[in-house]
């Protein structure tokens, strides 16, 4: 079956925690063996590197990072989302990243869980501009190092925090992060943007991926007032026409949990959006055999 590597990728299986781990990674490719989607994993934080040493060991290693994937011709489909507090922590991780291969890292602005907030990482970020500016500027040097330039630095964030869903908020963190976290060698920061505000309190991780309404305009109001920076939009995509009807605006999408219950939406869109025909779609019994 003919890789359709080369082509322009405008489709992300979000991050997420207990699901999208090296094991579904790996079905998601023998559903979809095209190169149609980037991969991305759980969140791994950067404190596993610069203080953990995981690189170390390739057993830990493999539990959280698809490593066959990253010595293969899909490496630049695997997303590989870390967390991170601090400048150093972030630098060391995603240097360690680029040796073993690694030529996308995504820092998570997003996460609201309470575990997450207690290490000063995931949505809290969005409060402190400047702060994540920083930790990604270290992340954009450590990707352009020894003249490193394949490797991308992005950041996923949501479009407010609590009460605050104002274009103010999203448009001063955007800028702080556009206009300081790239590194002067480095390749401009991509942005993924997940069309529901987080609630710090209140509400679970779960919760807050469906109960704050989706605001798809204040997104594409961002991507028409930062028409130079790529944008993906993320939340509440679950059917072939939504994805069509986003991709006409956004540079690309991202879809959680519909593949998340039904993995074979990949091979939907294989067919429906990068025109696979549907006697090369993999056969559900030979994938599970």
């Amino acid at each position: 079956m003919a890789l359709r590597l080369g082509h322009a990728i405008r489709t992300s299986v979000a991050p997420m925690i207990d699901v999208t781990d090296p094991c579904f990674l790996r079905l998601l490719r023998l559903i979809s063996p095209f190169g149609n989607h980037r991969l991305w994993t759980e969140m791994v934080h950067a404190n596993a590197f610069s203080r953990g040493r995981i690189h170390m060991d390739a057993s830990k290693l493999s539990q959280h990072l698809p490593l066959h994937e990253l010595s293969s011709d899909f490496a630049s489909g695997i997303v590989v989302q870390i967390g991170a507090c601090h400048p150093d922590d972030a630098f060391t991780a995603v240097s360690e990243l680029a040796k073993l291969g690694v030529r996308h890292v995504n820092l998570n602005c997003g996460c609201p869980s309470r575990n997450v907030q207690m290490g000063s990482f995931g949505a809290v970020l969005m409060k402190s501009p400047e702060h994540t500016a920083d930790i990604v500027r270290a992340m954009s040097e450590a990707a352009s190092e020894n003249g490193r330039q394949s490797l991308t630095v992005s950041v996923k964030c949501r479009i407010g925090i609590d009460e605050d869903e104002s274009p103010e908020f999203l448009r001063r963190f955007l800028t702080a992060v556009i206009s300081r976290g790239r590194a002067s060698q480095g390749s401009d920061i991509e942005f993924i943007l997940h069309t529901r505000r987080a609630w710090l309190n209140g509400l679970s991780p779960e919760q807050n991926r469906i109960i704050p309404q989706l605001n798809y305009a204040r997104a594409y109001e961002m991507i028409k007032e930062f028409p130079m920076t790529s944008f993906v939009v993320n939340g509440g995509l679950d059917t072939v026409e939504a994805v069509r009807d986003h991709l006409r605006m956004a540079d690309e999408v991202m879809i959680g949990r519909k593949v998340r219950e039904d993995p074979w939406f990949l091979s939907q869109l294989d067919h429906h959006i990068y025109a696979v025909s549907e006697d090369q779609l993999p056969d559900p019994i030979a994938v599970l055999s």
